[in-house]
């Protein structure tokens, strides 16, 4: 058995330095798409908000024209629900709902019950 311990021994260091390797790699990739995530959600939301400015400066349509985090919790909703799968006229009713309440929050309405 004492021939073998070595041998145990470095088996052994070898699986844990490589399970710290792939832990971190897994750490670090996801840290990664959630940056990539939200970056989209932002630049989903500055390109939508941007539109609508644009819209309203040409006077072609009366709107009232949001902060960007009105915008930010809709697209994130949007792209989790895309993300999900679970896109169904009552989820969109529900995300529109949701942005409403953060409208009315913003602008000092009571909340919507």
């Amino acid at each position: 058995m004492t021939d073998y311990l070595p041998l145990l021994s470095g088996l052994i260091g070898a699986l844990i330095g490589a399970g710290a390797s792939v832990a971190a790699q897994m750490i670090q990739a996801r840290s990664q798409n959630k940056r990539d995530r939200t970056k989209l959600i932002v630049d989903m939301a500055l390109a939508d908000q941007r539109h609508k400015f644009e819209i309203a400066a040409k006077g072609c349509l009366a709107m009232t024209l949001y902060p960007l985090p009105v915008f930010v919790h809709y697209h994130a909703g949007l792209l989790t629900l895309l993300e999900s799968n679970a896109m169904t006229p009552e989820t969109l009713k529900t995300l529109k709902e949701e942005n409403g309440k953060i409208i009315d929050m913003l602008e000092g309405k009571p909340p919507r019950t």
